[in-house]
């Protein structure tokens, strides 16, 4: 019986462990998006004084909210296809409900304006390090040579330079193995090229 309890236990760490992540995600997710909503009811406090002068102010302000949390989410801003379920209701089914619908969907234009002219159009975007493009440039020199590299001075930004890479030698390289020749004048030493046969 404690054999099994134990087998039991330990299946149930196993499963609970594996099952970590999506729980930290889902409550990241959540934390997201209580965050995006507070942001959007305040952006609403901010700019509803713009329009004041509107016939069907709360549904544009519930489209204005919904825009701007749909940059908040990392949403481009563009309008739905369709409104929310709660306006699919036979009560909007009439003129008067049909200007509602477009209300919304000029306050979720306006929504998605506001927030980007906050700044929190790349609110969702992970900045990358000073130093990514010198790392990448790194990571592509071979690894034999990788290690032995000498350091370089970090590149200037908006200056773009190759990274010469060692390759096979081209045709109009001279391949010298002979033994060395002094010149006459004794201060230089050259090398005798190789007389290579061809098979």
């Amino acid at each position: 019986m404690i054999k099994k309890l134990s087998l039991a236990g330990l299946a149930l760490m196993l499963f609970s462990a594996a099952g970590c992540n999506s729980i930290s995600d889902m409550c990241l997710e959540q934390e997201m998006a209580c965050r995006n909503h507070v942001l959007a009811i305040k952006a609403w406090g901010t700019w509803s004084w713009c329009y004041d002068e509107l016939d069907y102010p709360h549904d544009f302000a519930s489209g204005f909210r919904a825009g701007y949390e749909n940059i908040l989410a990392g949403g481009k801003g563009c309008q739905p296809t369709l409104p929310p379920r709660v306006y699919w209701k036979p009560c909007y089914q009439n003129p008067q409900g049909q200007c509602k619908i477009q209300s919304w969907f000029d306050g979720y234009s306006h929504g998605a304006l506001a927030a980007q002219q906050d700044g929190y159009g790349n609110l969702q975007t992970i900045p990358l390090s000073s130093t990514a493009r010198q790392n990448f440039l790194n990571s592509k020199i071979p690894a034999s040579n990788a290690c032995f590299a000498e350091t370089v001075a970090p590149i200037a930004p908006g200056h773009d330079e190759l990274l010469e890479m060692p390759g096979p030698a081209q045709d109009k390289d001279v391949l010298h193995d002979g033994p060395l020749i002094e010149s006459q004048d004794s201060t230089t030493i050259e090398l005798a090229p190789r007389l290579y046969e061809e098979k």
